[in-house]
């Protein structure tokens, strides 16, 4: 009987060959791109395809892919899609995948349609505490969102209960806890119930407010704090006193801390840290303006003066077209308005067509503010000297003794380039003979901005000005104070204070005086290209003149460059005049600074 024979066992470098061998029978395939499709918002598309592992695969991953692991893939893009819509309200998509192949070259389209969101079904959200009858918590809750029909957004959910979170905060409700919040979502019926309920606390107050780290004397900063100890805790009367401090220009560094006590106290003491800017401020430099051409200017201004926070600030600018000095001496004033009490002086020599001014100026006034509304009221002494062509004489005297009153309101979305804004300056000035001025006068000037945006990178910009003169006397009236149109922030394509009321001399040269009455109106339109740079196109309209009856409306229209430097706007024009006051078809305009 033959005996059996054992086979001896395969080497093992055989059975290491084989194993290396085995997945070279499958062919390895790359992943050129994962296209999802189906979903118009742009937000929760890019959330899918941040969700899919067929995306987030390494580039030397996506050139070697087995057919099984691209079959694993796969089957995990329905349960990634759903779990990346569900925080937009998509609790039941439809999903599908398309493998395209191109040789080993493959393709995944994932079709998605996202179906019906869930929505709010109900709400119930409420405040425990004294806060629940807070009115402005109130419209808090009335405005937060998601409302009643509306998809149920994790985002905006969030959102809003952050919302609510600091406005407790915003209102010194600093021990509020949300105690429940709960979201029950039926997939079945696409609902969602929601249940938020905070317990507010006791409401603090403020404590005293201790300032640190300044020159002045006692007393003068604490004139600015808004509130008094006890006052309930507002964080807008801590931005209040923030920007109260930061228009002082006393200071390089503010810090406002707020610092609640712990335990039953309920008094929240303030401390305002401070670091002094520095004192003395010597400028001088060259300067240019189509309107008064080339020039250097020269300046002093020490931020304070003394311990009581007086200022000083003295300005030379001399010109081709004008040449001025000015010394002002201003005082705090914060007892019961912000503002200043301020005393300046100045001098001014600038010629207005034929007629060469010079003047001196003396202006005591108090300045202040009231919410948006920026004001001064100001009693004037002005002395000028000027070229008379109306009565022939080679020189005239003029005396003004007269109070005015200033006022400025503005709303925008940003101080340099805002998308929405709006403007209204008002000036009203009026002199009598029985108080020192030579003749009797009332004279009112306007002036209104508007900007609005339309698209990403166009906006609209109106601009009015109208002014009035009321006099018996208007002959005497000082050129200085009369009404002229034309020039950069006028009637651009006109030279500065190129229209208005004129003579002609034999040979057909005019010459501008001035008039009683003044209208101008402006309407721009801008394209940016980018973030930087951009276009306009513009016509302006304007006269000064002395009977309502016998304006001639002067128009120009023309083109220009905006570029959105770091220090502010700035605009270059070019303009042509379409009315007879022009004196150059063409002329250039730049101006810098904000559009209102």
């Amino acid at each position: 009987m033959p005996r059996s024979r054992r086979l001896p066992p395969p080497p093992l470098a055989a059975l290491f060959a084989c194993l290396v061998l085995l997945p070279a029978t499958a062919a390895a395939l790359e992943l050129r791109a994962v296209e999802v499709r189906g979903l118009a918002d742009d937000a929760m598309r890019d959330n899918v395809d941040d969700a899919l592992s067929l995306q987030r695969l390494n580039p030397n991953r996506r050139k070697s892919l087995s057919e099984s692991r691209l079959s694993y893939l796969l089957r995990q893009v329905p349960r990634e899609t759903r779990e990346a819509l569900e925080p937009f309200g998509y609790y039941d998509p439809r999903v599908s995948t398309e493998l395209v192949r191109e040789g080993e070259a493959v393709t995944v389209r994932v079709q998605v349609d996202a179906g019906e969101p869930v929505r709010v079904r109900q709400r119930q959200i409420t405040i425990e505490g004294p806060a629940g009858s807070d009115p402005a918590l109130a419209r808090r809750l009335e405005r937060l969102r998601p409302r009643e029909g509306q998809p149920f957004h994790h985002g905006v959910y969030e959102d809003g209960k952050a919302q609510i979170d600091a406005g407790l905060a915003a209102r010194g409700y600093f021990d509020a806890v949300l105690a429940t919040h709960r979201v029950e979502v039926s997939r079945a019926d696409r609902s969602a119930d929601i249940t938020l309920a905070w317990r507010s606390g006791e409401r603090h107050a403020f404590g005293e407010a201790q300032f640190e780290g300044h020159p002045f004397r006692p007393g003068l900063l604490e004139n600015l704090v808004p509130w008094r100890p006890g006052d309930p805790y507002l964080q807008a009367d801590l931005l209040a006193l923030q920007a109260s401090l930061s228009e002082l220009d006393y200071f390089s560094a503010i810090d406002i801390q707020p610092e609640p006590a712990e335990g039953d106290d309920l008094s929240v003491p303030v401390t305002v840290k401070l670091a002094p800017a520095k004192r003395s401020i010597y400028s001088a430099g060259l300067r240019y303006g189509t309107d008064t051409g080339a020039g250097i200017t020269a300046g002093l201004e020490r931020r304070w003066v003394n311990n009581r926070g007086h200022k000083l600030r003295s300005q030379l600018s001399l010109a081709e077209r004008r040449n001025d000095a000015t010394v002002q001496y201003r005082i705090p004033a914060f007892a019961w308005l912000d503002g200043w009490y301020t005393v300046s002086a100045s001098v001014r020599e600038e010629p207005f067509d034929f007629i060469d001014s010079q003047l001196i100026e003396v202006v005591g006034s108090r300045s202040g503010r009231i919410g948006n509304w920026e004001l001064v009221a100001a009693m004037n002494y002005r002395r000028e000297r000027f070229d008379d062509s109306i009565t022939g004489e080679n020189r005239s005297y003029s005396t003004l003794v007269y109070p005015s009153l200033w006022a400025k309101w503005g709303d925008r979305s940003d101080a340099l380039y805002p998308r929405r804004a709006q403007a209204l300056t008002l000036e009203l000035r009026g002199g009598s003979a029985g108080f020192g001025s030579d003749i009797d006068f009332l004279q009112l000037r306007a002036e209104a901005g508007l900007v609005r945006s339309f698209g990403r990178r166009n906006r609209l910009l109106l601009r009015a000005e109208a002014g009035t003169t009321v006099s018996d006397e208007f002959a005497s009236f000082p050129p200085s104070l009369r009404f002229y149109a034309g020039g950069d922030r006028s009637v651009r394509g006109y030279g500065y204070r190129e229209i208005g009321q004129y003579f002609e001399a034999a040979d057909g040269e005019r010459f501008v005086f001035g008039g009683k009455h003044l209208m101008v109106v402006s309407a721009e339109v801008e394209r940016m290209f980018n973030r930087t740079w951009g276009m306009a196109v513009f016509v302006d309209a304007g006269d000064a003149f002395d009977e309502f009856n016998a304006y001639d409306w002067e128009i120009g229209a023309g083109v220009g460059l905006r570029w959105r430097s770091p220090v502010g706007p700035v605009r270059l024009d070019l303009a042509h005049g379409l009315g007879d006051a022009a004196q150059q078809s063409v002329r250039l305009h730049l101006n810098i600074g904000p559009d209102l």
